[in-house]
């Protein structure tokens, strides 16, 4: 995970580059679910946007380099991107074309890539903030994937840098099935393990498969190698987990 394109040259990855995919949510990604995207997943969560782009902030100005180099994991359709434009140089990936095409239009200035996360080949030190929102890890449906992949997040941060994850975990959600949200768009969480590590999500897009671990499995990576970590949760679903100064 760490071949590919080199940390030293700073230019990184082409635009348009593509990394091998093989998760099954591509196929949940596509039209018309991506069109419905934005009424679903950015505009009823204000509370938790503001509070990512607080976060953004916050990192973006305590990073050396005036213009840090950003990756952003299962970007999505880069609205984190398109409402810090001109903070960074920013560069995404999804393993979905069909949010890529959006996040192309809503931030034009960033780089995006093709692929799957636990794909990608990143050089040590390619980047100087490496994020991932909404738990996308939870795809990877395997803790010991996950664990791999905030292994590779950590390795591709510079000295000095910053991580941010979004951590969903199972207790949260056993609450989701009577929240507004529920409610009003009639989606549900199916536990698929006695800890809830394990659910299904049913939304307009179909089955989503998850997995998250417990939050100290995100620790227990992180911490040992960056000066201060925090996690905080949000008063809904996620812990916000920021590592800075990498070492």
């Amino acid at each position: 995970m760490t071949r590919g394109w080199p940390a030293e040259s700073r230019e990184g990855p082409p635009d348009g580059a593509v990394v091998p995919a093989s998760d099954r949510s591509r196929s949940i990604y596509r039209e018309p679910y991506v069109g419905l995207y934005p009424s679903l997943y950015l505009a009823p969560w204000r509370r938790k946007h503001e509070l990512n782009a607080a976060n953004l902030n916050r990192i973006l100005s305590g990073l050396r380099p005036s213009q840090p180099r950003w990756l952003d994991l299962a970007c999505g359709q880069a609205w984190h991107f398109s409402v810090l434009a001109g903070r960074a140089r920013m560069f995404g990936l999804d393993l979905s074309e069909a949010q890529l095409q959006r996040a192309r239009a809503s931030a034009p200035h960033a780089r995006f890539i093709l692929g799957d996360m636990a794909e990608a080949p990143f050089a040590p030190a390619s980047f100087d903030l490496v994020s991932n929102f909404w738990a996308g890890y939870c795809y990877l449906r395997n803790r010991a994937r996950i664990a791999a992949l905030v292994r590779a997040a950590v390795e591709w941060i510079s000295p000095g840098g910053a991580l941010y994850f979004e951590v969903l975990l199972g207790r949260n959600l056993a609450s989701f099935n009577q929240s507004t949200y529920a409610r009003r768009t009639t989606f549900a969480v199916t536990p698929l393990s006695d800890d809830f590590a394990e659910w299904r999500y049913d939304d307009a897009g179909g089955c989503h498969l998850m997995t998250s671990p417990p939050l100290n499995d995100f620790l227990d990576v992180v911490s040992p190698e960056f000066a201060s970590v925090e996690a905080r949760h949000d008063g809904g679903f996620m812990y916000h987990l920021v590592a800075t100064g990498r070492r």
